[in-house]
């Protein structure tokens, strides 16, 4: 659209002397000349200035119909990116099972009790418990469970200040590097190992040790960090029962402080909701402290070499009621070690509204292959129906990507 010019006014008859001139000579004639559609010069600024205004503002508003379906495509895009991986977690919410009967009956548990129309099956929130063994489980445990792993890298610094240590098994054979005698280690060499190494420590100290060792150490025959050889298809099933309003624990022989700071991270459960093994704690103040430079003088917990829980096969279940307070509705586990919580769930429950799943180790190609200490699991598992999950045809991947998880 073009406008006049201000300045343009100036050639305009209305405004020349001779118009003027004209306009006195009708007056001396009495001739009255019709004025109907003469326009005043301020008249015709302001029907000038009205339409500027008219044209900005219709400019301003075509600026907005532009940008608006601009931003709202933008919006579009990025909730068909959210919805896209919504409908992935509701089409497949567990990608690396394969798609066999074990995976099936886990979703359809899960649909069945988490529908408030199956009053059949329905669990409502607060009692969706769901309890997880970790080694051998969660993540992998051969050739010895990895806590053992950071209980032999502690042993230098351990003999240095207690140097009668340097000559007793299994600490002489550690420092002589001689690993393979300690597959012969009697469970009371096994505990004594755990127990030195894990003790005399302050629990803030031992929880940075933890902390420090598990974003460095390596797995001796894959090379993976050790916090990257959890079960991809087990990291799957936690965060669909999350979605679905389960809460998680894990139920373990580990130790408990070792398991809360190595692995709470990883498998996004909460410290608080991680139950296994310990030591006698004691709490230190100035009264009672005999050591003035632990903690520059501040109070704090002490880890005592005394084995106060041993979290394992009858005690999981006392723990399980001690901690937590309900029966769990599922139950994970791999070995012996794990029957009686298996046993717990099956027998408190009523029928279809509680999932077992035995994690079967058979896959020595992509992980290990083992039976030992899971033969009395794996026979009831077999009488009594339970869910046993074979790791080389169940599977479709072991371990998760190299730094993802």
């Amino acid at each position: 659209m073009k406008f006049m010019h201000l300045k343009g006014l100036k050639q305009t008859h209305f405004f020349q002397p001779n118009f003027l001139k004209l306009q006195s000579k009708q007056k001396k004639k009495k001739t009255k000349l019709d004025t109907r559609y003469q326009l005043k010069p301020y008249t015709l600024l302001f029907s000038i200035t009205v339409s500027l205004l008219i044209f900005t503002l219709s400019f301003i508003i075509n600026i907005l119909f532009i940008v608006q379906p601009i931003s709202a495509q933008t919006n579009l895009s990025s909730s068909s990116s959210l919805s896209a991986n919504q409908t992935q977690d509701i089409l497949d919410p567990l990608p690396s099972w394969k798609d066999v009967t074990v995976k099936h009956n886990i979703i359809e548990f899960v649909q069945n009790v988490t529908d408030s129309e199956k009053t059949n099956y329905y669990i409502p929130p607060e009692d969706r418990i769901a309890v997880f063994d970790n080694d051998g489980t969660l993540w992998s445990e051969k050739p010895i469970p990895f806590q053992g792993y950071f209980s032999i890298d502690r042993v230098p610094a351990v003999v240095a200040k207690n140097p009668e240590l340097k000559n007793i098994s299994p600490f002489k054979e550690i420092l002589a590097k001689n690993f393979t005698a300690l597959k012969d280690m009697t469970e009371k060499e096994a505990m004594d190992l755990i127990v030195t190494t894990h003790s005399n420590i302050s629990e803030i100290e031992f929880n940075n040790l933890v902390k420090k060792w598990a974003q460095n150490a390596t797995h001796p025959e894959t090379k993976r960090l050790f916090v990257d050889m959890v079960y991809q298809p087990m990291l799957e099933l936690l965060h669909f029962l999350k979605t679905n309003q389960f809460k998680e624990f894990i139920v373990s022989g580990g130790g408990v402080d070792f398991m809360r700071e190595a692995l709470s991270s990883v498998y996004e459960i909460p410290k608080d909701q991680i139950i296994g093994s310990s030591l006698k704690y004691k709490f230190i103040d100035k009264i009672n402290n005999t050591n003035n430079d632990i903690n520059n003088n501040k109070s704090f917990i002490f880890r005592e070499p005394v084995l106060d829980s041993f979290d394992n096969t009858y005690e999981k279940p006392a723990n399980i009621v001690l901690h937590i307070g309900k029966v769990p509705v599922i139950v994970a586990g791999n070995s012996d070690g794990d029957l009686q919580m298996l046993e717990y769930a099956d027998d408190n429950n009523p029928t279809g509204k509680s999932l077992k799943i035995l994690i079967h180790h058979d896959d020595p190609i992509r992980e290990f292959s083992y039976d030992k200490g899971a033969e009395k699991v794996l026979e009831d598992a077999k009488k009594r129906n339970w869910n046993i999950v074979s790791m080389k045809d169940d599977f479709a991947t072991i371990f998760p990507p190299i730094g993802i998880k």
